[in-house]
């Protein structure tokens, strides 16, 4: 009886000991989710503040938590924000990148709402593209899906799909304007206020050139609605008034409102499209010279081309902020893998060990003869030197390069947009070598002179980087001419002499 009872007492201690591990597991997991959700909104707010970098940023804090934790639909939302953040700073490629990622999530496929929401940022992406048709398609695909959708997130994307439609049909603009009214209408003011200044700004553009009132009308409406939930960022509202005024040859009222845009760039540190801003100067250049002021119009003017310098810089700034964030993410994806990898040969290896032990306990049941032990031998492997068909030069560096080396060429081979950041990490002299002989190369020549670096021939670029091979023996003509190389030797092997040479200097 004793016994029975100690049993019955060992199972209930075991099992309050297994609940309370399940709690705390199921706290430890809803405080990650709590945290995500936060980082998630985070990112939400940047992007409505115009500040896309912080937006990647956040969306990627929470991607990683996401990961950790498996939960699908955050990883879904993360890669959303982050695909969209990339794709407003002008990375259409890596954003298409993130929107598969995004797609191929368990969630994705059973949320019509996320679907649309894709496909809105393809929408963005092939306008900029120049691909229209396909953004037409991509809008037609959204109202099918969110047709049924009486959610929030839903009208509201319905709403902008209608109102970018009708920008396409300007025949029919104000009928889709009409319906654009009619969603925002299903729920309170406070909350769709922007998307309200998003339409009457839109209804004010499409009047501008016809109908002076109406436009005056609706641009005071938006920039009425914005003041009244006290929004900071006014400076779309500030550029249309700066255009109204233009249009009505009002030049000194215009030159007042694109200076408050600027202004309020400057205090919300706002991100608008990256020639936004600079675009404001030459606007009150060109109005300066409408209006006589010739010294102020040189003097904007000359700032306005001073901005167009830093453009290019702050535009490799943030791609390779973007490139350096995009790179971590692989390398956390990597090591999720391995570890994926580690745990399930850790269970393989426990399952073969409770086999192996079984069946020895079983044999040793059946038998009363001894088993030998089996004897393991240690088996040497030789490592045969690996041969590329490369210059002695690129054999150094393979070496000295390795692992990053391979790496590298997988990139390359792959055309991965992290090639080049990558690339600078294996080789930091590479970048300076080259600026040092001719400071004004571009990001795309750099990228070219690292494929020429690493050996590949005129065949395998246009193959990896999806160009004509005509394409590519122009460009390598042009880093000729960069380089001032004669024509009887060979560009690869004069890159790879130039860097060795300075590197021996």
């Amino acid at each position: 009886m004793v016994k029975v009872f100690n049993s019955v007492k060992n199972s209930f201690l075991f099992f309050i000991l297994l609940l309370l591990s399940n709690l705390s597991v199921c706290r430890a997991q809803n405080n990650e989710i709590k945290k995500i959700d936060e980082l998630l909104q985070k990112s939400e707010n940047s992007f409505r503040n115009l500040n896309d970098l912080d937006q990647l940023r956040y969306a990627k804090q929470a991607n990683v938590l996401a990961r950790k934790i498996n939960n699908s639909q955050r990883i879904t939302e993360s890669y959303f924000s982050m695909a969209r953040s990339l794709s407003f700073l002008e990375m259409q490629k890596e954003s298409f990148i993130y929107i598969s990622k995004a797609s191929e999530q368990p969630y994705s496929k059973k949320s019509t709402l996320i679907q649309a929401q894709l496909k809105d940022i393809k929408v963005y992406n092939y306008y900029h593209l120049g691909l229209h048709t396909q953004a037409k398609k991509e809008l037609t695909d959204i109202v099918n899906l969110l047709k049924d959708d009486k959610s929030k997130k839903a009208i509201l994307l319905l709403q902008k799909t209608y109102l970018v439609i009708g920008l396409y049909k300007t025949d029919s603009a104000r009928y889709y304007a009409q319906l654009c009214f009619n969603k925002l209408k299903q729920l309170p003011e406070k909350e769709v206020y922007l998307e309200l200044s998003d339409l009457y700004r839109g209804l004010g553009t499409q009047f501008l050139k016809n109908n002076k009132d109406s436009s005056f009308y609706y641009f005071n409406k938006s920039l009425e609605v914005n003041k009244k939930y006290h929004h900071p960022v006014l400076l779309l509202d500030y550029i249309a008034f700066g255009d109204y005024y233009s249009e009505q040859k009002e030049y000194k009222e215009a030159i007042s409102y694109y200076q408050k845009a600027i202004q309020n760039i400057k205090e919300q540190s706002a991100t608008p499209e990256l020639s936004a801003n600079n675009d404001l100067y030459k606007k009150i250049s060109d109005l300066y010279g409408k209006t006589g002021e010739k010294q102020k119009q040189a003097e904007y003017e000359q700032i306005y081309f001073g901005l167009q310098k830093k453009l290019i810089s702050e535009r490799t700034k943030n791609i390779n902020y973007a490139l350096h964030i995009i790179l971590n993410d692989k390398q956390d994806q990597y090591k999720d893998s391995e570890r994926r990898d580690n745990m399930y040969i850790l269970i393989g290896t426990g399952i073969l060990l409770i086999m192996a032990f079984l069946g020895y306990k079983l044999l040793r049941k059946n038998s009363e003869k001894k088993i030998p032990d089996t004897e393991t031998a240690d088996v040497s492997q030789e490592n045969n030197p690996i041969l590329y068909n490369k210059t002695p030069e690129i054999d150094e560096l393979q070496i000295t390069a390795n692992p990053a080396y391979h790496e590298v060429m997988e990139l390359a081979k792959n055309n991965d947009a992290s090639f080049y950041f990558r690339f600078q990490e294996a080789y930091p002299e590479f970048q300076k070598k080259l600026l040092e002989y001719n400071p004004g190369l571009r990001v795309s020549e750099l990228t070219f002179c690292a494929y020429l670096f690493l050996g590949f021939n005129t065949k395998d670029i246009a193959k990896y980087t999806f160009k004509s091979v005509h394409t590519i023996r122009n460009r390598k003509q042009n880093i000729r001419k960069k380089f001032n190389i004669q024509s009887d030797q060979d560009a690869e092997f004069w890159l790879i002499n130039l860097i060795k040479t300075k590197k021996n200097s």
